[in-house]
């Protein structure tokens, strides 16, 4: 008898806090080699094309690691949807990559996920940019699915609950920081940033196998 595939998909940006699908099981983690970026732009999403937002990129880095979450998806249909939203919409390439769970070696999981990460030939990318003109840009730019500074404000939230507190994402920390001072500069207060949705409580960002809408 064939053995069934499992589509594990790790997710490091807005599939952290919103997935937007169904899911059979996840697992928090992290990955090896890499290092976070907001070099890529989105005007799908969180942007629009006379003011693109910044979103989050994986860039090979050899002391790198980052923190996200896998997900088992039910079936091939619910990894087209995800190939959907972040490669033909978000400009994002497909790779493979050993996403491990904290703890001792003993109790350690890894599972093998697919990964969608931008890199620079694609048509929304931004590049790399001081991390103060970050802030300036994700404070001014909003889209279909939220403001920018909701997306950076929700995933650094989110890691800070997830991870282990000596290895949370510092530049992630600052820029989330850099971004609330821009926002207060311009008058507005973070929780006019954030979706009615998000209001709520972090401790349940993202329920366990719920089906939500696409909005990331």
């Amino acid at each position: 008898m064939a053995e069934v595939p499992e589509y594990w998909v790790f997710g490091y940006g807005s599939l952290c806090w919103n997935p937007g699908f169904e899911f059979k099981d996840s697992m928090v983690g992290y990955v090896e080699g890499f290092s976070r970026k907001f070099w890529q732009g989105n005007i799908a999403h969180r942007g629009t094309k006379e003011k693109p937002g910044r979103v989050a990129t994986l860039v090979e880095d050899p002391q790198g690691f980052v923190w996200g979450k896998a997900f088992l998806l039910p079936d091939e249909t619910a990894f087209r949807y995800l190939e959907m939203r972040e490669v033909y919409l978000g400009g994002y390439q497909v790779h493979k990559v050993d996403v491990r769970s904290d703890g001792s070696d003993d109790c350690q999981r890894t599972v093998n996920a697919t990964v969608y990460v931008a890199t620079p030939d694609n048509g929304q990318w931004l590049g790399e940019a001081p991390v103060d003109e970050l802030a300036t840009q994700v404070a001014m730019c909003s889209g279909p699915a939220g403001h920018n500074a909701e997306y950076v404000i929700l995933l650094a939230r989110w890691e800070r609950q997830h991870a282990p507190p000596h290895r949370v994402d510092l530049e992630l920390n600052k820029l989330e920081l850099l971004v609330l001072e821009q926002l207060q500069a311009i008058g507005v207060r973070p929780d006019d940033v954030l979706t009615t949705n998000n209001k709520p409580s972090f401790s349940s960002m993202v329920p366990e196998k719920k089906l939500r809408c696409l909005n990331i």
